[in-house]
Parts: structure tokens; sequence; C-alpha cells
């Protein structure tokens, strides 16, 4: 079958992340990296599964307890395990420029070019 929504799932991936506990993690993330609401759900509709958008305020509780350092500044956990993002062999390559003297907040920026 090829139905239209089978084929295009944003609208329901979008109100999925308008119910009260994913608009309350999109939004956090979305402040953690500076971006607006709208640009955090557009990446999120565009790299995320709708299981993973469903559990996303759960996955980013537990990206946060285990967020430490650097990690936490570039949210690298946030994009590898708590949502898929990014990954592994990525996050740890963002950790590294910063590690060998590259400013965070220009780390930041290759991370947003990777993710839209």
């Amino acid at each position: 079958m090829d139905l239209v929504y089978e084929r295009d799932l944003r609208s329901m991936k979008l109100l999925i992340l308008k119910g009260t506990r994913q608009d309350e993690a999109v939004l956090s993330l979305a402040n953690r990296l500076g971006l607006s609401r709208q640009q955090m759900r557009k990446i999120l509709i565009a790299g995320c599964d709708m299981m993973t958008l469903e559990n996303i305020g759960p996955r980013l509780e537990a990206a946060d307890a285990a967020a430490a350092g650097t990690a936490d500044a570039l949210s690298i956990p946030h994009l590898t395990t708590a949502l898929g993002l990014l990954t592994d062999a990525e996050g740890a390559a963002f950790l590294a420029r910063v590690e060998s003297g590259e400013s965070v907040e220009s780390v930041k920026k290759a991370i947003l070019e990777v993710l839209a």
C-alpha cells in the first residue's frame, strides 16, 4: 500500500511534539542548543521516529543525568544516546574538537549544521 499517511508522518509527529511533556522537552533542548521551538521541532521530526518522539521527555531526563562537562555544554548525550540524531562517533568527534582547543560555540554551530 502507498497511502498518504504512510509516506508523510510529519503531521502526526508534530501532534506528538505538541503534547505537554514532549513540548517541555523540546523547549528545554531548543534552549540548550540556542534554537527556537519550531527549529527544534523540525530537526526532531526529520531525524526521529514516532516512538522516540513519544518518549522524548524521559529520554532527555536520562541524558541530563548522564551529561557532564563539555558533553553537557554541547548536549552530546541528548543528541546521541537519547535521540539518535548523531552517532556516537560523531559525538566523540565533536568533543575531540573542543578538547583540541576549538570553542564550544563554534562546535555547537557545526553540530547544528549537521542536524539541519
